[in-house]
């Protein structure tokens, strides 16, 4: 066999082996959109929407010193905006630990206070006390 058809026959080959582990056929159409009136699948005990495990700690927390929470990346940092000074470290931790008792769940790992000026307060993470 010539070194020319011997690698044009190792590149068909290759080329057929890729087209079947990516499953391309001409059937293959994009796939069509959930029809608007079906219902997404609810969330299980540990897929708590980022908006809820918010609205659970801000009830929680319940205090004047507390202007948002919000939750950051892939929903596994709440973060705590609060009125408090940037020498506040004691009262920020207080907040830390009294959010890490609810915010916890799903993929939540994380808790960070911030005081009135965006600097970082306290921090914790699942099963911790926080720090300042």
């Amino acid at each position: 066999m010539s070194p020319v058809r011997h690698v044009t026959l190792v590149t068909s080959v290759i080329t057929l082996g890729i087209a079947s582990l990516a499953g391309c056929s001409e059937a293959d159409g994009p796939s069509s959109p959930p029809s608007p009136g079906a219902a997404a699948p609810s969330p299980t005990a540990t897929e708590v929407p980022c908006g809820a495990v918010a609205d659970t700690v801000s009830r929680h927390l319940r205090s004047d010193q507390v202007r948002a929470v919000t939750v950051e990346g892939q929903c596994t940092t709440v973060v705590v905006a609060t009125t408090l000074g940037d020498g506040d470290a004691g009262p920020g931790r207080q907040l830390c630990d009294r959010a890490g008792e609810v915010a916890y769940s799903g993929d939540v790992n994380s808790v960070r206070v911030l005081s009135g000026s965006g600097s970082e307060l306290a921090n914790g993470i699942t099963g911790m006390r926080c720090l300042t």
